[in-house]
């Protein structure tokens, strides 16, 4: 879950890591007066690139009310919140992020002594640390990079010690980016976290209970299509794509893996499905019925492909799942089901007669995947 700048740094706050004073009002609100002499007006986005669409501005007090008017006007009609916060004297500005490295599978830090919204123009100078997860990280570690990183000396000690603080909170907060761009050094304040983007693990959700409760929370939902909104509420994920295939898979990697031999083939998916943990039954009859309906009211969609493996789960339990689920709810499309199953999963039932009782349905069965993907391809082609 991406996290609005007002909860990224709610969520640095709480662990003691310096953000400027702001509050957080509605479009339709306005503060009677400036608390502060000029302050930042900030829209509250889940995109990124407010500063360059102008949905980032500094106002002078007896200018605050013109300016969030002018932003509340220019996000009409989705009017998210708008973020108000106190205009610092800033000496300096850094960039400082610490994100998963998928390569080197681990966590890195980021850091570069010109942060602001041009830093992807020096993305060749910012300097990277891979933190081993079984040390994690101390502020010693970080002062060579720093150093390197172009930071001027007598700051180096505070952004090592800044980062080890941020370390500590990415690993509490299960997250997988906490960027912070700019990272100010401000007049009588040192470091503050001037900007924040936070993108917090949704497989670690359940430690973390309250998130569902943020706003965050609530503008990802508001902006989501109803769908993938629907089956978030019902613990999966469902994203709606644009291609010609109705997909139904067991498992985010054999999805995606079926997602590129579909590309290969000359084809296109119209979603991706994935329930962490299977869901049984009644989860499978429930994301074939969207996957159904997503087939039916799209046009685009020529063909439906359920593709299901198995290692020790029974064959025999999913097959009944699928027929009862084609019983009450007939594809509006074009079916094709593959199966593959391990030795265990064949105890009541083989891959040959799973197929055997699909295909006395009327529906294409296979039990191979290339053969799954030719048999899609023909059947858009002939569609």
């Amino acid at each position: 879950m991406r996290l609005i700048e007002h909860d990224g740094k709610a969520l640095l706050a709480s662990a003691g890591i310096a953000i400027p004073r702001g509050l957080l009002i509605e479009a339709s609100e306005q503060p009677q007066a400036s608390p502060w002499p000029a302050a930042m007006v900030k829209a509250q986005l889940l995109a990124g690139g407010r500063g360059k669409r102008g949905l980032v501005a500094r106002a002078e007090a007896a200018d605050l009310a013109a300016t969030i008017g002018r932003m509340t006007a220019a996000l009409a009609p989705s009017a998210p919140p708008l973020l108000v916060e106190e205009a610092l004297s800033v000496e300096a500005e850094y960039y400082m992020a610490l994100r998963i490295d998928d390569v080197r599978q681990c966590v890195s830090l980021l850091l570069l002594a010109q942060g602001g919204i041009e830093v992807e123009n020096a993305a060749a100078e910012v300097q990277t640390l891979p933190i081993d997860p079984r040390r994690g990280l101390f502020a010693q570690d970080v002062l060579p990079v720093a150093k390197a990183a172009g930071i001027p000396a007598r700051q180096q000690g505070a952004v090592a010690r800044f980062a080890s603080d941020l370390h500590r909170l990415f690993v509490r907060a299960d997250a997988t980016l906490i960027e912070i761009n700019p990272l100010g050094l401000v007049t009588g304040r040192g470091l503050v976290a001037l900007d924040a983007k936070v993108v917090l693990d949704d497989a670690a959700a359940s430690r973390h209970p309250g998130r569902s409760a943020l706003r965050s929370a609530a503008i990802e939902r508001a902006g989501s299509p109803p769908r993938e909104g629907e089956a978030a509420s019902q613990g999966f994920t469902f994203v709606e794509l644009t291609g010609q295939v109705a997909l139904l898979t067991g498992g985010a990697g054999l999805g995606m893996s079926i997602l590129d031999l579909l590309g290969d083939a000359g084809l296109h998916a119209a979603n991706f499905v994935d329930a962490p943990g299977g869901g049984g039954a009644e989860g499978f009859i429930r994301r074939g019925r969207m996957v159904f309906d997503l087939a039916a009211e799209n046009p685009a969609v020529k063909a439906i492909g359920m593709y299901q493996t198995l290692g020790a789960s029974s064959l025999g339990g999913t097959v009944k799942g699928l027929l009862t689920l084609l019983d009450q709810y007939p594809p509006p499309k074009p079916l094709v089901v593959g199966f593959a199953a391990a030795g265990a999963a064949e105890r009541e039932m083989t891959m040959a007669q799973a197929a055997q009782l699909v295909a006395e349905r009327g529906y294409v069965a296979v039990t191979e995947l290339d053969d799954f993907v030719d048999a899609l391809r023909r059947t858009v082609e002939g569609s």
